[in-house]
């Protein structure tokens, strides 16, 4: 029998590839307003000033942030109707974006529930 090697995608809508840079102005609208929500607390801080790397967290990683994110109260959460939902959506459909820099705590909490890495975008402050 011969196998064929699929590609995988993986979010729904941008075709993001492991390790590949981008600039904040390549990003979606929806990844752009991810990330404007958290810059919107920083004042000075632009998120043009940094470039955007797409990766995938394995979930051991994942853990460890849920586990600071959340506490104690990580099984509690899990049981919250959004998050049972969210867990249904993700299995089914997958991520439309990845979570980006601290946005997307309940996306990660799934992935890491579910045993699966993140689709993630870390900022990386231009140097240049």
């Amino acid at each position: 029998m011969k196998y064929v090697k699929t590609f995988e995608k993986f979010t729904n809508k941008f075709d993001f590839k492991i390790g590949k840079t981008y600039q904040y102005d390549d990003l979606p609208e929806e990844v752009q307003s991810d990330i404007d929500v958290q810059f919107d607390e920083y004042g000075d801080e632009q998120p043009e000033y940094y470039e955007w790397k797409f990766k995938l967290l394995p979930v051991d990683e994942i853990e460890e942030y849920v586990t600071k994110h959340f506490g104690n109260e990580i099984e509690d959460v899990i049981e919250e109707p959004y998050v049972q939902d969210l867990i249904k959506d993700i299995k089914q459909r997958g991520l439309d974006y990845p979570s980006v820099g601290v946005e997307g705590n309940h996306r990660a909490l799934v992935h890491w529930y579910l045993k699966r890495p993140l689709p993630y975008l870390e900022p990386i402050y231009k140097n240049y």
